[in-house]
């Protein structure tokens, strides 16, 4: 997903202009299901959002390498 709308209580909580975001970061489990998000709303960054709070809007599909435990930690 590359663009999502965030739950109504969410843009009203946070206040934000517009309730359609740019996903940024999301993580995947050793299952590949989607952890969290990390979202650009305008100019304010919301990271860490619950999946259960978002509705693809734009969908595009992508993979990822698998990654082992020293590589994930050096790109933090």
């Amino acid at each position: 997903m590359t663009e999502g709308k965030l739950s109504s209580a969410l843009v009203k909580r946070f206040q934000l202009k517009e309730s359609i975001g740019k996903v940024l970061w999301h993580s995947l489990d050793k299952y590949g299901r989607i952890g969290e998000y990390d979202m650009q709303f305008g100019d304010i960054v919301l990271e860490g959002v619950d999946p259960k709070d978002v509705e693809p809007v734009l969908e595009q599909s992508h993979s990822h390498p698998k990654q082992t435990k020293k590589e994930k930690r050096k790109k933090k």
